[in-house]
């Protein structure tokens, strides 16, 4: 963001304050999502984090055009806020979705993928942005968390087949076992 910030002109307080902004945010957003994720649910938390997080780095990136440095900045915290967010959402779904057995395997398993996808994403925005440009990258960027967000509406738990409401119904209809209402 500092690269990007400094190529469109601005000047060193906006550059440094975009990261620094980020940086805090991304803290705080952890807490948030924690917290909405235990209100809400986890995937319909994950998924309002993606497309916040789609949708504030295209913001990020006309801001920037547009040379509206407090556009760029808003926009910077809630680029922060959706990285953050991630965090406690994994740790959240990841028993969820696979149990309590092996769950810190399970987990290092998931938190390893952030160390590929750091070594890999260098390499591969530095080719993008060279490729591309910054408008490139950052519509990439969206466009990969668009994705996330259609692959996150689809997430099931292994092992379990979906039950539609009006056959948990018909179900619970045939049941010869009185309910605790009965």
């Amino acid at each position: 963001m500092v690269p990007f910030a400094k190529d469109l002109g601005f000047g060193p307080l906006i550059a440094a304050s975009s990261a620094g902004v980020l940086s805090v945010i991304n803290g705080t957003g952890r807490t948030v999502t924690g917290w909405l994720s235990d209100k809400f649910g986890r995937k319909q938390t994950l998924l309002v984090v993606l497309l916040i997080e789609a949708l504030s780095l295209v913001g990020l990136l006309y801001a920037g055009k547009a040379e509206s440095e407090i556009a760029f900045l808003g926009f910077a915290f809630l680029v922060g806020f959706g990285g953050g967010a991630f965090y406690p959402m994994f740790a959240s779904l990841t028993p969820d979705y696979f149990g309590e057995n092996n769950n810190a395997s399970n987990y290092g398993l998931v938190y390893s993928s952030k160390l590929v996808g750091s070594i890999v994403g260098i390499g591969v925005g530095a080719s993008v942005i060279d490729s591309w440009g910054y408008t490139g990258a950052y519509w990439l960027a969206a466009t990969s968390a668009l994705v996330s967000a259609a692959i996150a509406a689809f997430l099931r738990q292994p092992g379990r087949t979906r039950v539609s409401a009006q056959s948990s119904a018909s179900v619970a209809e045939r049941s010869p076992t009185p309910a605790l209402a009965d």
